[in-house]
């Protein structure tokens, strides 16, 4: 636990100096990295390769370090930077540890807003050291949503995201895993992304998810994992989150 806050602590201090980004590349995949994105990464790898060199570390920006071992974290140095960028402060940094596979541990830091979950497999989640609890809503009608980009979204999941959207109350946009945190604590009931995630998007929401109370999966039901891609869906409960598993993915059923 004291590793993974000065992990957080590091990032949070070398992107206190966010509101100077004015310039980013474009990657692959058309997403934009800044040098802040590389330079949290490489920094996050050099203290754990100091502190665990037998750990694995699966990060965003960089190849993957023995991606096989017993232990590896996961890491998102900027999960947000379209918003980073834009001088928008719901941007994060995510850090995971996973066991066999399995994140165990997840964190959460916003360092715009000085928010900070932490989430233990078995245990419990806090915000800023306070244990919080999901919401405990149990129905999709009048459930309240985070769409992480409803700009992208799978072709399985289209007519699912329409049949969701009639049924819950309101839903806020581009909150990324700034939402799940606020899941975590209750506010919202309901966390979505489908086609744009990649295990350093979701490791680290799992447990803080989970320990609160709720249930997370992929878009189709399957357990995150170190392998998990493409879509997420987290709920306050896991009775919310089978009723809106099977919302999403009807035209499948």
């Amino acid at each position: 636990m004291a590793f993974i806050a000065e992990l957080a602590n590091t990032a949070r201090a070398a992107l206190s100096d966010h509101h100077r980004v004015r310039r980013f590349d474009t990657k692959d995949d058309a997403s934009p990295v800044t040098e802040f994105d590389r330079a949290v990464e490489q920094m996050l790898r050099d203290r754990i390769h100091h502190r665990y060199p037998d750990h694995g570390i699966v990060g965003e920006e960089f190849a993957a370090e023995l991606p096989d071992a017993e232990f590896v974290w996961i890491m998102d140095p900027i999960d947000g930077t379209k918003q980073f960028i834009a001088g928008i402060p719901v941007f994060t940094t995510l850090i995971a540890l996973c066991h066999n596979g399995t994140p165990v541990v997840g964190l959460i830091d916003a360092p715009a807003t000085d928010d900070r979950w932490l989430g233990v497999s078995g245990g419990v989640t806090t915000h800023n050291g306070e244990v919080v609890h999901t919401s405990g809503r149990t129905t999709v009608a009048g459930a309240t949503v985070s769409w992480s980009n409803p700009e992208v979204v799978l072709d399985p999941h289209l007519a699912g995201r329409e049949r969701l959207n009639a049924l819950t109350a309101w839903r806020v946009f581009g909150a990324a895993a700034f939402g799940c945190g606020r899941l975590a604590s209750g506010a919202l009931d309901l966390a979505i992304e489908s086609g744009t995630t990649g295990p350093h998007d979701v490791c680290a929401l799992a447990p803080i998810i989970e320990a609160a109370g709720g249930k997370c999966s992929d878009g189709f039901g399957e357990p995150i994992t170190l392998h998990s891609t493409s879509t997420f869906l987290a709920a306050a409960t896991p009775e919310l989150h089978a009723e809106a598993l099977t919302t999403l993915n009807s035209d499948r059923c």
